[in-house]
């Protein structure tokens, strides 16, 4: 399926995010503190931009669930990263599998539903 232009840019940065969920997935234990930073970087802003994108979508679209998941998860991120575990393969799995499957569940559940309420392309 074709992705609404809009959330193309969105969708570009989840390839990346998960690109890094399998190089820490594939040695947790390793310290990835370097390679995660430099993620979480661009990860903040791609956060808040989704955050202020589907804002005024969520009345329309109705979904509880999706909106709590979306948000549950961007919480759970967020204080793993304010209290991280680098060192910790159990950290670093939990943290790696709950940042692959947001992405993934916002590419496959989220986003297919959001797009319905975005302006018609062309």
């Amino acid at each position: 399926m074709k992705r609404h232009p809009i959330l193309v840019p969105l969708s570009h940065e989840h390839h990346h995010t998960l690109a890094l969920c399998a190089r820490i997935l594939r040695h947790p234990e390793l310290n990835h503190s370097a390679d995660i930073n430099e993620h979480y970087v661009g990860l903040m802003p791609h956060f808040e931009h989704e955050e202020t994108m589907f804002a005024p979508l969520w009345h329309d679209l109705n979904r509880d669930d999706l909106r709590a998941r979306f948000e549950n998860e961007h919480a759970a991120l967020r204080a793993m990263h304010a209290a991280p575990e680098y060192d910790n393969p159990l950290w670093n799995v939990e943290f790696a599998t709950l940042l692959r499957d947001h992405a993934r569940f916002e590419e496959r559940e989220l986003f297919p539903a959001i797009e319905k309420l975005l302006p018609p392309v062309g």
